[in-house]
């Protein structure tokens, strides 16, 4: 059933000048009494696409598209037809006028919930900029976070201060709590309705059009530290939840600024935070949404591949720390069985994009733009995160990697891509192709569940980190040697560096608080190894050892050595790559960082 009368449609066609609107699209100019252009459809130097004045309609010669205002901004602006009437209208300050039956019913409920939210996006942006008790707030975006005072405008980030004030101040603008309650900015608690945020930076999330539909709220660095002190369990980020305007499956934040800019530069990055998206966007780096502390689903693959279209790319640019590093696997996953091909950038030194744009100056911008230069192909990642040094595993590894690999060529939906990317993992892996075939074809098990890894027994360690692990058990003092040395909790396989990670980075005073961490209390191996090492004095270990200093030091030289020859066998299979694809500022990048990493080898 049409949403809107003939009628409406014909005044908002014939309130927007075609040519006008086609400038904002591709610089338009006159032929006559009609206009020409370089098609915004297709790729050409010369003008093929001709607007006629008289009917208001386009056609372009070279692609054969065609239309009217409406067909541009459906075609332009990803929407269907009732919302591009809508996208002009407002344009045109057109007040339409639904018909009579359920639409209209449906438009107004709406109406009345995106009121509510907006009056909250107000309602915060006013506390953070006029009170008092957001002066911390406001020093961790202009000051920890680097963020500008324009920058946090134009996101109309706020403060929620909480104790129900955004409830006392949207009822005394005449708003109905219950329709608060339904977008989820008040709750009851108790019996009694109350603000759902409180003490937290909000961040809008917005559809394509900028109308907020639900916020992210950031706790601040102090509070999220005193929580953890006191034993409380806090979110540094939470959101709303599913509402009837707002579903996190569907919707990423800042959706409405970089639909704008994503076909222009050629890409749509896809983040993990609201600052990381803030300090692009103050960067330069318009094309950049967050995915909000969720998974990216497949909903949101497909969303965006519609919106970036067969012009550019879809890029997944996590957290360089291993959390992010698991984030961008999964999110490659997604898109491969979405059927969206995508590119994932690695971060340098576990940084992220707020650290590096925001607070790293020219130069964390420079290793930025890097970054993106060397953007890896989806399947290209996926191997080379399953197995990042195939030459050095043995036949169960390569079995085990391959398994990883299967999963998620099963999902891919071009049978024709997955026969390729078969052919591609057979080659990373040095297995016979038609071995992977064979083992796909059979009902080999892959991809086991979190728990069942978890319940595994873990392989045993080298004799050489299991050593460093019971020195640190045993010698407190040598943890800060070890982190002067270069040794980091990434060096020692899954689950051991759980342990690692316990005795690098919390510093536990004894064994009964190393094995109170929970990712140590969640695996038992761990917590019996660690009771094991402190009850063996070093002296009696077999190997003894006499001196613990000097043994950290040649372990932390024996990883350090492995790391960068393990680097270096990756260097030669990514400058192979290189050479194939003809990437010559890519290969050039690559021999350079071969060439530092031999020497250090050498040096070292």
């Amino acid at each position: 059933m049409p949403r809107y009368s003939e009628e409406q449609v014909r005044r908002v066609r014939e309130a927007i000048d075609l040519a006008q609107l086609m400038n904002e699209y591709t610089p338009v100019r006159r032929a006559g009494h009609d206009f020409v252009c370089c098609c915004p459809f297709h790729q050409e130097r010369t003008p093929s696409l001709h607007i006629y004045v008289a009917d208001q309609h386009y056609y372009c010669f070279g692609c054969k598209a065609h239309g009217d205002v409406f067909s541009l901004v459906m075609a332009k602006e990803n929407l269907g037809f009732a919302d591009a009437v809508e996208w002009l209208a407002r344009r045109a300050g057109i007040v339409l006028e639904p018909l009579a039956g359920g639409a209209r019913e449906e438009r107004e409920a709406r109406s009345s919930l995106l009121a509510a939210v907006e009056f909250a996006c107000g309602f915060y942006e006013r506390c953070l900029w006029e009170s008092s008790e957001a002066a911390a707030a406001r020093r961790y975006l202009l000051e920890q976070r680097r963020l500008s005072i324009e920058t946090c405008r134009r996101f109309r980030v706020g403060w929620a201060p909480g104790r129900n004030q955004l409830l006392a101040a949207a009822r005394a603008a005449g708003h109905d709590p219950r329709v608060l309650q339904r977008v989820d900015l008040v709750v009851e608690r108790q019996g009694t309705l109350g603000d759902r945020f409180f003490a937290r930076i909000t961040f809008p999330i917005c559809d394509r059009f900028g109308h907020p539909l639900a916020f992210s709220a950031r706790l601040l660095p102090e509070a999220e530290a005193a929580a953890k002190a006191e034993g409380r369990g806090v979110g540094k980020y939470i959101n709303n939840t599913d509402t009837p305007l707002y579903r996190k499956s569907t919707h990423v934040f800042n959706l409405h600024h970089a639909r704008l800019h994503c076909r222009e530069e050629g890409r749509l990055i896809v983040m993990e935070g609201p600052t990381d998206v803030m300090a692009a966007d103050q960067a330069g780096i318009h094309a950049c949404v967050a995915v909000l502390g969720t998974a990216l689903s497949g909903e949101h693959a497909r969303q965006l591949a519609t919106l970036i279209g067969d012009r550019g790319d879809l890029v997944l640019l996590f957290d360089g720390d291993r959390a992010g590093q698991e984030n961008a696997l999964k999110a490659v996953r997604t898109c491969l069985a979405a059927g969206v091909a995508s590119k994932v950038v690695i971060l340098p030194d576990d940084s992220d994009p707020a650290e590096l744009l925001a607070e790293g100056g020219e130069a964390g911008k420079q290793a930025f733009l890097a970054a993106l230069q060397g953007a890896r192909r989806d399947f290209d990642h996926l191997l080379q995160a399953v197995a990042p040094a195939p030459a050095r595993l043995d036949r169960r590894g390569q079995l085990a990697a391959a398994d990883a690999v299967l999963a998620a060529i099963d999902s891919e939906p071009d049978r024709e891509l997955a026969a390729l990317h078969l052919a591609d993992a057979a080659a990373w892996l040095g297995l016979p192709e038609s071995l992977l075939r064979q083992r796909q074809a059979g009902a080999q098990p892959r991809a086991p569940s979190a728990a069942s890894e978890r319940a595994r027994e873990p392989a045993a360690l080298p004799l050489h980190l299991a050593q460093a692990l019971h020195i640190l058990v045993h010698e407190r003092a040598l943890r800060g040697q070890a982190d002067a040395l270069g040794l980091e909790p990434r060096h020692w396989p899954a689950p051991w560096d759980a342990l690692a990670a316990a005795l690098l980075l919390a510093d536990p005073p004894d064994v009964h608080a190393i094995v109170a961490d929970p990712a140590v209390a969640a695996q038992p191996p761990l917590a019996e190894a660690a009771h094991r090492w402190a009850a063996l004095p070093l002296a009696d270990a077999v190997p003894a050892i006499g001196d613990p200093a000097a043994r950290l030091a040649e372990i932390a030289r024996t990883v350090l050595r492995e790391e960068t020859q393990q680097r270096l066998r990756a260097l030669d299979q990514e400058i192979a790559e290189a050479e194939r694809t003809g990437a010559r500022e890519r290969l050039r990048q690559l021999l350079a960082e071969r060439h530092a990493c031999a020497r250090q080898l050498h040096a070292g």
